[in-house]
């Protein structure tokens, strides 16, 4: 029988607490969670009848479940009276602990005839470079602090934000930009953005990254002037390389493609 207990009372409460933990819940929460689940009750009733009705359960483990189930309801709110405190404290501690420090100003942007690039993850790095190098004045916005700490050392100004909110897009003065490049690979933020962007400053040429031709549509019908679609370019590229090598040389030029020898 206390075997059959330690199964119900801690078994299946270390079970809960892990997996609330695997779902990156706060520990306080997987210890409410958890505590709260040190019993068992009617239904595993119901179940032990319907066990030894269809003789898959000796009437022994019925009496252990019931007796397990009788003693997981009294032992419950001596556990969770503890439990509930230690994760109040546990959640406490939490609140204390200071926030992420905001990286430190990057430089100063200079509004007017800019481009707004939004995401600075590979895609977004590998734009602001290009266009920095031609002489674009481009500033970047990202809600990922080590994201735009890495674009201050590289030297583009950054806004840390979520740039759907109201108070960062402003902050990107759009109203005087030149263009704005949503490079995010999440299209409905994208599409909320270039919808906002529209709002502000309607003439604003905006340009878009998707994935599929529904993501195109979505960019587009939110105002998006244009949009890239990575796979199709890639397969574009691809082709016109493929097109240059001697066996395909002359094909596009009406003549017939010469055989590999």
């Amino acid at each position: 029988m206390l075997c059959t207990l330690a199964i119900i009372v801690v078994g299946k409460s270390l079970i809960a607490y892990w997996i609330v933990r695997a779902f990156r819940h706060p520990p306080s929460t997987a210890l409410t969670i958890s505590v709260s689940l040190t019993q068992i009750g009617e239904f595993s009733f119901i179940l032990t009848g319907l066990g030894v009705t269809l003789q898959i359960l000796p009437p022994t483990g019925r009496d252990l479940v019931l007796a397990g189930a009788l003693l997981s309801i009294i032992a419950n709110p001596l556990l969770f009276m503890p439990g509930s405190t230690a994760a109040r404290r546990g959640q406490a501690a939490l609140e204390e602990t200071p926030a992420t420090p905001e990286p430190p100003p990057g430089p100063a942007l200079v509004p007017g005839n800019h481009a707004v690039i939004i995401g600075f993850g590979r895609v977004g790095t590998e734009l602001a470079t290009v266009l920095r190098e031609r002489g674009v004045n481009v500033l970047v916005i990202d809600n990922d602090k080590d994201h735009i700490e890495r674009a201050h050392a590289a030297g583009f100004p950054g806004i840390r934000g979520n740039a759907a909110a109201d108070l960062v897009l402003a902050e990107a003065h759009p109203e005087s930009a030149s263009i704005a490049i949503p490079a995010i690979p999440q299209p409905l933020e994208a599409g909320e953005v270039i919808a906002k962007l529209r709002t502000i400053n309607p003439a604003l040429p905006v340009l878009a990254r998707a994935h599929s031709d529904a993501e195109v549509r979505h960019l587009l019908a939110h105002g998006a002037d244009g949009t890239v679609m990575a796979e199709r370019e890639l397969a574009y590229s691809l082709a016109e390389m493929v097109m240059a090598t001697p066996p395909y040389r002359y094909a596009g030029r009406g003549g017939a493609a010469v055989p590999p020898v």
